[in-house]
């Protein structure tokens, strides 16, 4: 799995979206074993008898093979191979998983994944969890040349449209996905954030392709 898919997953996952992703946290019951694990990844299920083996990339790129023991659990009991899941793992006993229910956690682990590649600063990542979310609509965009991973470095021109009516102009130096530049050329509405009160800085969120 590419670093690209692992951040649209997660991503989804920490703002809500990737319900057939989600749907087995939400369905678990309370008899399930409450998980004690610190970090989380992305599994798939590669083969189901008395237990079920994942191959598993956490968001910090690590790749190995856990399993995942729940047998009076209904959800783990209808697990086929090839189905995609949400874990959560103890990276002192990485092979012992559990189903990562705990978004919170989930989103705090993306975001240390973010800020540890470099791909987004602690400052751009206050605004877009914490800030307003307008309308930014690109007026200009002009690669940098600087690379990183699967991202590319573009200066942005912005119109950003309040909620509440009214725009401003915005000025903004980011990493976007290269399977996504297309969606930075003048004219693409996109995600900003910015504080109330004080328009001087946004960030921008263009998920890869």
């Amino acid at each position: 799995m590419s670093d690209s898919l692992l951040i649209l997953l997660l991503l989804a996952c920490a703002t809500g979206g990737a319900a057939s992703l989600l749907a087995w946290a939400r369905t678990r019951t309370t008899e399930s074993p409450s998980p004690t694990a610190t970090a989380v990844g992305i599994g798939t299920v590669a083969c189901v008898t008395d237990r079920i083996t994942v191959e598993v990339e956490s968001v910090c790129g690590q790749k190995f093979t856990g399993r995942l023991l729940a047998p009076d659990d209904p959800v783990t009991a209808a697990i086929r191979p090839g189905v995609v899941l949400l874990v959560a793992f103890d990276p002192a006993a990485r092979e012992d998983l559990s189903l990562a229910d705990d978004m919170m956690a989930v989103r705090a682990a993306f975001d240390r994944m973010l800020v540890g590649k470099g791909l987004v600063t602690d400052e751009q990542l206050d605004l877009i969890r914490h800030g307003v979310k307008g309308a930014g609509v690109v007026t200009a965009a002009h690669p940098t040349g600087t690379t990183r991973e699967d991202y590319r470095e573009v200066v942005l021109d912005l119109m950003v449209r309040r909620p509440e009516g009214g725009q401003f102009p915005a000025h903004e130096t980011t990493l976007i996905p290269v399977t996504s530049l297309s969606r930075v050329s003048p004219g693409a509405v996109i995600d900003a954030y910015y504080r109330r009160g004080d328009e001087s800085s946004v960030a921008v969120c263009v998920p890869p392709a």
